[in-house]
């Protein structure tokens, strides 16, 4: 089985991203890191048995010669969540079950981190940032595992899309998690749900 391994949120900058984050939940977030290859940065919160990521394009990193994940390329507007990763120990056999096309199997790094993750070529968010992305952490632990536990869980994952049958039968055949919710909708969205120790919050 899969299992949700962190939520993603996008900011024009990370100081917005910040916060907005910040502003909503009532915490501050914990230090993350640099990600040389896509010339991004981040900030994190644990979740529990996730995490919680603010990203941004990091002005000072050079431009790397690919486009960047996470569709950050044309990223705009007010902090939002964009997308979700689920953790596979089985990266191989999982990346070929996917109903939806999940890009290619990249190396990534941020410090001593290491982890493999998918990635369209073209830098796109499958299903408009509805399907996960998969991610390996080669046999380390999670970030989650490194982040302080301040009471904050994630309560539910809210998935609206325009044709959500392939990724409801993906949910419902490779996750146990009743928090993933899928929803047909005009548009495409992703809200989560976050038990703060004052109540919860959307995003």
């Amino acid at each position: 089985m899969l299992k949700i391994d962190h939520i993603v949120l996008a900011a024009e900058n990370l100081s917005t991203g910040l916060s907005f984050s910040e502003k909503s939940l009532g915490v501050s977030l914990d230090l993350g890191g640099s990600h040389d290859q896509f010339g991004t940065h981040n900030r994190l919160l644990n979740l529990g048995d996730c995490y919680f990521e603010v990203i941004a394009i990091d002005p000072q990193a050079p431009k790397p010669n690919r486009p960047l994940w996470y569709n950050l390329d044309a990223f705009s507007g007010s902090p939002r969540i964009i997308t979700w990763v689920c953790e596979t120990k089985r990266m191989s056999e999982h990346f070929k079950q996917t109903p939806y096309d999940p890009g290619e199997i990249c190396s990534v790094s941020r410090g001593t981190l290491e982890w493999n993750l998918t990635i369209p070529k073209d830098g796109s968010l499958p299903m408009d940032g509805c399907a996960p992305s998969l991610i390996d952490w080669k046999g380390a632990a999670s970030p989650t595992n490194r982040l302080p536990d301040l009471g904050y869980r994630l309560s539910s994952l809210i998935l609206s899309h325009p044709d959500p049958s392939k990724l409801t039968f993906f949910i419902n055949s490779m996750f146990n998690d009743s928090r993933i919710i899928c929803r047909k909708s005009q548009y495409s969205s992703l809200k989560a749900i976050i038990q703060t120790p004052t109540g919860l919050i959307e995003l």
